[in-house]
């Protein structure tokens, strides 16, 4: 069945930070930034910095099921929070969207399908902007989304995490290849 992404789940707007996020080891948090989001398009917690969280509203902390979604940039992708190590906000050009039912819908299933082919088309057909390319959160929420039933959903998702891991397994062993290839250059050129 073919639904709109906004009948699935919720979609706010990551925090509102004013100008540049500056780090902060005192702050009481941790935002997440596009540029935290791997080619694996999952966050990479070790490049999250520190910050203080402040606004007129407390912060809304992401929370394991989120998806965050790179709203602004030539690359629009979806990444899963499986878990926060911390407390821990999106920077406010990303999008979080939280699943409205999770009997109903996999948040894993839709950051699969937020990341292939046919979103990813749809986005750079929508995207607005001649230097900064972004979409607008009426675009998103109007995303044309497949949704078969749960198990299948859980399927997708499960084989899409494997593969990811195999991508993981791989930049492993080339990078171990790598490594062995520059202890020979150094001890034969030194």
């Amino acid at each position: 069945m073919i639904y709109n992404l906004c009948d699935l789940v919720e979609i706010r707007a990551g925090h509102p930070f004013r100008g540049k996020i500056h780090e902060n080891y005192n702050g009481n948090g941790f935002a997440v930034q596009i540029r935290d989001i791997d080619e694996l398009h999952e966050v990479d917690w070790e490049t999250v910095i520190p910050t203080d969280v402040t606004g007129s509203k407390g912060p809304n902390w992401l929370q394991s099921g989120d998806i965050l979604f790179t709203a602004r940039g030539k690359h629009n992708v979806a990444a899963f929070i499986k878990s926060t190590p911390f407390d821990v906000v999106a920077a406010q050009h990303i999008f979080v969207l939280r699943a409205k039912n999770l009997k109903k819908t996999s948040p894993e299933f839709l950051v699969w399908q937020l990341n292939q082919k046919p979103a990813q088309n749809y986005f750079k057909v929508n995207a607005e902007g001649s230097l900064q390319l972004s979409i607008k959160k009426s675009v998103l929420e109007n995303l044309p989304i497949e949704l078969p039933c749960i198990e299948k959903q859980r399927a997708i998702a499960g084989l899409y995490n494997k593969v990811k891991q195999e991508k993981r397994v791989l930049k492993a062993l080339i990078k171990n290849r790598e490594d062995q290839m520059q202890e020979i250059a150094n001890n034969i050129l030194s």
